[in-house]
């Protein structure tokens, strides 16, 4: 492992865009103060990630068994508006 790893940051907004071949996915901290006002993209970008579509989806099953583990261990993950989204 580096020893030179960048400090972690906080997200609270993730907006992602995908080509051909690749995607990105610009990861933001959107303050209460915003989103209270409703400012619609009034958030700071404090990490990009660019990755392969493949790689992406290679990480799909990593994090579900990552968050399964966890609601296994301390119960369910409140996420408004996901069951909605996974329905279609």
């Amino acid at each position: 492992m580096p020893t030179d790893v960048p400090e972690p940051v906080y997200a609270n907004v993730v907006q992602m865009a995908v080509g051909p071949f690749d995607m990105v996915l610009d990861f933001g901290f959107r303050s209460p103060e915003e989103a209270a006002r409703g400012q619609e993209g009034g958030y700071d970008v404090v990490a990009r990630v660019a990755m392969s579509v493949g790689h992406a989806k290679s990480m799909l099953p990593l994090l579900a068994k990552l968050i399964a583990e966890y609601e296994d261990r301390f119960g369910q993950i409140p996420a408004p508006g996901f069951d909605d989204f996974m329905k279609g």
